[in-house]
């Protein structure tokens, strides 16, 4: 699903999102700008001092030490109120960073919070994170910073033209001649900079997201005695960012070189020009000094504005990175309050199906759920039980049919309609630093102690929570590192049975469950919470005897529905997968005493 903008990124530049994002914030931006406006004056007022003190020093008859003084001091005065006006200008700059900054941060995270969970799914985390963070990072590195001192490398070679101007206009011509030739070798050498730059970026972040994934899953890699130059994608992508490297360091220096040299010689063309003017006495000695002295670091601030426009293509990347998020509209999603009827089914699919680019996974599945019942979806591994369940709830649209809950389209709802009707259990379960009270809770307020204890006994978690010497207020760690994975599961399934939703959606529940907690699990759900409409997707077969509907999900297609007898006596695959898993249940490996070990023979 695309994201839809408030205006189309071709109409919204990046420059203009950052003028935006610092335009509540103009009064003391006006401020930072003006400050460096005296900070400039006051960086060329010694300079002038400096050519009085030459012609002091010129004049033996008429200069005096006390005089000398007075320039020296002034000199010290106009250094000291330059770092008082720079203080001042760094102040406000940072000022407006912080508070404009935190206000876009807030912002994404507002905007991220109310698109809808089909967009949410298609992204990828570390690039998310890297537009929340690293992307936001640099534009409040340039408001606080850059801006500023861009502000002033563009003033001041103004300034001093124009005082040099004001000496003499053939001189101030003279000292930026070199400026267009400068400019020309410039763009000769690096007038595909930008595109560059914008590839690099796409590179990046791609390399970003590997590297991500690799660090995710250095304990995997640890275990099977691997590196990084096992991880071909990872190396793959690091050659490619190498190369461009390369390709853009080749492009950029020879010109870069060649620019700044060019900016550094204004005196090849001013020298010549005062010599000329002082010979035919248009100019002054006095005036052919002081020019000297301006033009020194005339055109330094300018190869300070090129480096940042530069490097401005990494802050313009960040920036239409977030464009996007921080534009986009509230999808247009049905508010509807839906009507509960008890005579049309509480959730249906409509002939769905779902294909991952050209892979296709779902085909013409059809199926409803009845109110108040115990629903099962069995299958292998890669037939496509996990993709059903992501639609089921939202996280996923289907490429055609339609799935509809009490006859409203799924991933049409609002946030609030999904959350009050459904609730969801995925493989990976969700844990934050806090008390175990609180992860099953999960922010829900005014839940009594009954509803609570329900939730704990029929997640089978009460014999686990009973030998705890802190119950439920045993500390759980960050994404649960004290805990195992089955403990971790069953937290997050009586966090979904507490929340008592109309429907709620198991994703292998019992992947950790041995078959007795299993069946347990089974009847306590139904026990425990008769008004409430399961549908559990698991590859068991064991502990289904008396659940109500089972569908068989077989190559992408519901192959067969009905109990678990019917199935038995009407599906072969279903009949066959269940015999199968039943045998190695009851093979003696599995039924002997643990210290009843056979007899193992090494003869080959």
């Amino acid at each position: 699903m695309r994201v839809e903008s408030h205006e189309t990124e071709e109409n919204q530049s990046p420059w203009s999102i950052i003028f935006a994002i610092c335009a509540p914030h103009k009064g003391k931006m006006f401020m930072a700008l003006s400050l460096m406006a005296f900070v400039t004056v006051f960086e060329l007022l010694p300079v002038y001092l400096l050519f009085l003190a030459i012609q002091e020093l010129l004049n033996p008859l008429f200069s005096s030490a006390e005089q000398l003084l007075w320039i020296a001091a002034g000199i010290c005065g106009a250094i000291v109120l330059k770092s008082g006006c720079s203080i001042g200008a760094y102040y406000f700059s940072h000022q407006v960073a912080f508070n404009a900054l935190t206000e876009v941060r807030m912002k994404l995270a507002t905007q991220l919070a109310t698109l809808p969970l089909t967009w949410l799914t298609a992204q990828n985390p570390a690039v998310l994170k890297q537009n929340i963070l690293q992307d936001v990072e640099h534009i409040e590195n340039f408001i606080a910073h850059q801006s500023v001192e861009l502000f002033n490398a563009l003033l001041t070679p103004l300034v001093v033209f124009t005082v040099i101007a004001f000496i003499d206009w053939r001189l101030a011509l003279s000292a930026v001649a070199v400026v267009p030739l400068a400019f020309f070798a410039s763009g000769l050498f690096m007038h595909k900079t930008a595109a560059q730059y914008e590839r690099f970026s796409g590179v990046s972040e791609d390399l970003t997201a590997t590297l991500s994934d690799y660090v995710k899953n250095i304990p995997l890699m640890k275990l099977y005695n691997l590196d990084s130059k096992r991880f071909a994608v990872l190396n793959r992508k690091l050659d490619r960012y190498h190369k461009l490297v390369l390709e853009l360091t080749g492009q950029t220096v020879p010109g870069w070189t060649l620019y700044t040299a060019l900016l550094g010689a204004s005196f090849v063309c001013l020298l010549p020009a005062a010599i000329g003017l002082h010979s035919t006495q248009s100019v002054s000695t006095e005036q052919v000094i002081l020019s000297m002295l301006l033009a020194v670091g005339m055109l330094s601030p300018i190869i300070k504005v090129s480096r940042f426009f530069m490097e401005a293509n990494e802050l313009l990347a960040g920036v239409k990175r977030i464009t996007p998020i921080y534009l986009s509209q509230e999808p247009k999603l049905n508010n509807t309050q839906i009507q509960a009827e008890k005579k049309q089914p509480l959730m249906q699919f409509y002939s769905v199906d779902f294909a991952y680019q050209s892979h296709k996974i779902l085909r013409g599945v059809h199926f409803k759920l009845l109110p108040n019942s115990l629903n099962v979806i069995v299958g292998a591994s890669g037939n496509g039980k996990s993709t059903l369940a992501m639609l089921a709830c939202g996280l996923l649209s289907p490429s055609s049919g339609r799935v509809q809950i009490y006859g409203q389209d799924v991933s049409m709802l609002t946030d609030s309609v999904r959350a009050q009707f459904m609730c969801v259990v995925t493989q990976e379960c969700y844990l934050f630093e806090g008390t175990l009270r609180e992860n099953i809770l999960f922010g829900l307020s005014g839940v009594s102690s009954e509803v609570l204890d329900h939730a704990i006994v029929a997640a089978q978690l009460k014999p686990w929570i009973a030998q705890l010497p802190d119950g439920l207020d045993t500390p759980v760690q960050v994404r649960g590192q004290n805990l195992s994975g089955g403990e971790k599961q069953r937290i997050a399934i009586a966090r979904a049975l507490v929340s008592e939703t109309p429907l709620v959606i198991l994703d292998e529940p019992a992947a950790a469950m041995d078959n007795v907690t299993q069946s347990k699990f089974y009847q306590a759900i139904q026990g425990h919470y008769p008004n409430t409409t399961f549908l559990v997707i698991t590859h068991k077969y064991l502990g289904l005897e008396n659940t109500g509907q089972i569908f068989v999900l077989k190559d992408g297609q519901i192959a067969s529905q009905g109990t678990h007898e019917a199935l038995l006596t009407r599906c072969d695959y279903y009949r066959e997968s269940w015999l199968l898993q039943e045998s190695d249940n009851d093979s003696p490996s599995t039924k002997g005493h643990p210290l009843d070990f056979q007899q193992i023979s090494y003869e080959i």
